[in-house]
């Protein structure tokens, strides 16, 4: 009778470190497809609030990142990448980590992420994105919507194939609000928009804001089917 041991030292302790090498291979590759999204994004936000924030005059800049906003329409809350309050506005900014060549047009839900190798992606339109937080903003704040500045900014390294209303870029987020000098606020009105921010910041537990976020997205995506 074979010994099970002589089974286990001649057929497979030689081939574990192979299974092993596999096994982690796998393990891999589903951790990396997991938080791939989430990993870009945390990647996108951290260059905006320690790249592009600390660049810009505290003076005259005020940067919030990753608020929870109610929707303008009641249902639920929608997440606000970044705003920067300024006396020439509030910047709304949406932050898409991409590479790739994106096409896409405004009136479009859908644009398309291409890659040299054939492969593609369709992802939401990020301006009507923007105009939702927009105007989740506005009415948050009860300051009209022509005292808002849309900004779409792409990173990664992406190129447009299309063409694209001028605040959406894939240049430097920091040129582009610094360059805007027409004064749409007061300073007691940046004053108050800070304020209200600042409660907003205060009073959110993010934890169940990213609950209900998704529960709303769900609930939406239902009613829709």
């Amino acid at each position: 009778m074979t010994d099970p041991n002589d089974v286990y030292t001649t057929l497979f302790k030689p081939a574990l470190p192979l299974f092993l090498l596999v096994a982690g291979i796998y393990v891999a590759r589903f951790i990396y497809h997991r938080f791939k999204s989430s990993t870009k994004g945390s990647l996108g936000e951290a260059l905006v609030t320690q790249g592009t924030f600390r660049l810009l005059d505290k003076e005259l800049y005020r940067g919030f990142s990753d608020l929870y906003v109610p929707r303008p329409d009641g249902d639920g809350l929608t997440q606000v990448d970044h705003a920067v309050v300024s006396p020439y506005g509030i910047f709304v900014i949406e932050t898409k980590n991409y590479t790739g060549w994106i096409y896409g047009a405004e009136h479009q839900a859908k644009w398309t992420q291409t890659f040299s190798s054939g492969g593609k992606f369709d992802f939401q339109n990020p301006i009507w994105q923007n105009r939702l937080h927009l105007r989740a903003l506005a009415k948050l704040l009860n300051v009209p919507e022509s005292k808002f500045r849309p900004v779409v900014f792409f990173m990664g390294g992406s190129a447009f194939k299309t063409e694209l209303p001028e605040y959406v870029i894939d240049t430097s987020l920091t040129g582009y609000i610094t360059e805007i000098e027409e004064v749409l606020l007061q300073p007691e009105e940046v004053a108050a928009a800070n304020a209200a921010l600042d409660a907003l910041v205060a009073r959110t537990d993010k934890r169940k804001a990213k609950r209900e976020l998704v529960a709303g997205i769900k609930r939406r995506a239902g009613a829709r089917a």
